[in-house]
């Protein structure tokens, strides 16, 4: 791994920016404005409305008729990451570019990706990003690198390990949004995201894609903002339709474990793959039993016993080893699964993380 100073040099090819929206009018505006007002011209801009019920699509369609580079594909709601892959297949640039319709971009965000490729012509290139709170709260950076790095094949497995023994930190692979990626190795190796994730997509997706990539440049400039929403509210949305999606970790760890088995790594993975695989299970615990109340107590009760019953993490928690500020107690209570025990700390866990966190 070695710093590199980013360069001026200019290339033309077209980048097709893909913003999936879901009842977004709230923040929609600025996300678009943001994107047309790029210092880079040479962009398309793909809009999938997923089934907005609000006035989401009306203001789609309406920036479309004033801006020639916007097309706008109108859909029943599948979520994010079926939008995303009909923009993929509707994409004619050279780049992809994802972006949230909550999120909004700096203005010389893709001129700063597309240089750089020009110069390093990595797979991948990642600007870092602001984590933006609705508290009024200051922006934060992600804190990833805190200078440019250009990571070869065999700095990634590096880092891909790293990760595993803290993956629940911000890092390279768990967003899809804010990096240039080839739209040649994504449709030359049919790579989409599942649609059958509603958590944990963009790792799966990151981690295909990285079996075909050369390395990856960050770029510590931010150049994405990144609106921080309440998981905890999020889990109950997914609670009542689909609990069970809530845990799509296990395809995400499945995915990075191809990667480093097609790397030629020699590595024993097994328990750093372990402990992550733990640690996820505590993190999307905590979300859900974060949400229990009279009403669907019995509900995720029965989750709650399947988890701790299951086969794999019944098989990992001799894996995990909690450093400073993992959960410790947690585990022990799997171990014994005691389910009611699980549901009160993990409910307690998600009052002071979330809650706290809405004030």
């Amino acid at each position: 791994m070695k710093e590199v100073s980013i360069t001026h040099e200019f290339v033309t090819d077209l980048v097709s920016v893909i913003v999936p929206v879901y009842n977004g009018e709230k923040y929609l505006r600025k996300c678009i404005e943001s994107i047309i007002n790029q210092t880079y011209a040479n962009i398309e801009i793909i809009l999938i409305n997923d089934g907005s019920t609000d006035n989401s699509g009306v203001m789609c369609d309406s920036y479309a008729h004033s801006d020639n580079r916007i097309r706008v594909i109108h859909t029943q709601n599948n979520g994010p990451a079926a939008a995303r892959n009909i923009g993929i297949e509707n994409s004619k640039g050279e780049f992809v570019f994802f972006v949230d319709a909550d999120d909004f971009i700096e203005n010389n965000a893709l001129n700063l990706l597309v240089e750089n490729y020009n110069q390093y012509k990595a797979d991948i290139i990642v600007g870092d990003f602001n984590n933006i709170r609705n508290d009024n709260s200051a922006p934060s950076h992600s804190g990833i690198f805190s200078s440019n790095r250009l990571l070869t094949k065999q700095d990634i497995v590096n880092y891909v390990r790293s990760y595993l023994t803290k993956p629940n930190r911000y890092s390279l692979f768990v967003y899809s949004w804010g990096r240039l990626l080839k739209s040649s190795i994504i449709k030359n190796n049919n790579i989409r995201f599942d649609t059958s994730l509603h958590t944990f997509e963009d790792v799966a997706f990151n981690f295909d894609y990285l079996n075909y990539t050369n390395g990856i440049l960050f770029l510590k400039e931010p150049i994405y903002n990144h609106l921080v929403h309440d998981n905890y509210a999020s889990a109950s949305m997914i609670i009542t339709s689909n609990p069970k999606s809530l845990f799509g970790y296990k395809q995400a760890l499945a995915n990075l474990s191809n990667f480093l088995k097609n790397c030629n790594s020699d590595a024993d993975i097994r328990k750093e793959v372990g402990h992550a695989y733990i640690c996820y299970t505590i993190i999307q615990l905590v979300r859900t039993c974060g949400q229990v109340n009279n009403n669907n107590k019995k509900k995720i009760y029965e989750l709650i016993h399947g988890i701790i019953n299951d086969s794999n993490v019944r098989d990992n928690l001799q894996f995990y080893s909690p450093s400073k500020g993992d959960s410790r107690i947690i585990p022990v209570l799997m171990k014994l699964k005691f389910v009611w025990p699980i549901i009160m700390v993990c409910k307690y866990k998600a009052n002071r993380r979330y809650k706290k966190r809405c004030r």
